[in-house]
């Protein structure tokens, strides 16, 4: 049984992206409003780390991607290492669900795309103020758009 929904889970990753990445939101959506200090517990036991003394939106994108039945990249834990995930997208192209790895200052943040518009882009992510939701990123801070 293990091995068919195994194979039902690539399936859906490998062929059909889109609704894989919808996959994505989704799942993400299910814990917005969360927060590393007042939700420690939960998100602890989410991540397998402690989102309070940790940067933690790539542990967070690794565990949304593996309940959408995505394998995340091998390091998931570094914002960075989220430029090799899937295939890549131009900004133009970009849809909910993408994931989207934008520069903050020195560093890089990922999450995944709610909206876009001609100035900003909206991603819902992990670590955003301290917890899981919709923070807005300036079009220009955009690095990679990854489906």
């Amino acid at each position: 049984m293990k091995v068919l929904a195994f194979l039902a889970a690539a399936y859906v990753a490998l062929l059909t992206p889109d609704f894989a990445n919808a996959g994505m939101l989704a799942q993400a959506q299910q814990y917005k409003g969360l927060h590393e200090v007042k939700n420690n517990k939960t998100l602890r036991a989410a991540l397998g780390i402690n989102p309070a003394r940790t940067p933690w939106c790539g542990h967070f994108m690794g565990m949304v991607a593996r309940k959408a039945g995505r394998s995340p990249p091998q390091s998931f834990g570094i914002a960075r290492s989220w430029l090799r995930f899937g295939a890549p997208v131009k900004l133009s192209y970009a849809r909910p669900g993408d994931v989207v790895v934008v520069r903050t200052g020195r560093g890089y943040h990922v999450g995944i795309l709610s909206m876009l518009s001609k100035s900003t882009a909206q991603l819902i992510g992990g670590n955003q103020s301290g917890g899981v939701r919709v923070s807005q990123f300036a079009r220009g801070q955009v690095v990679a758009i990854r489906r």
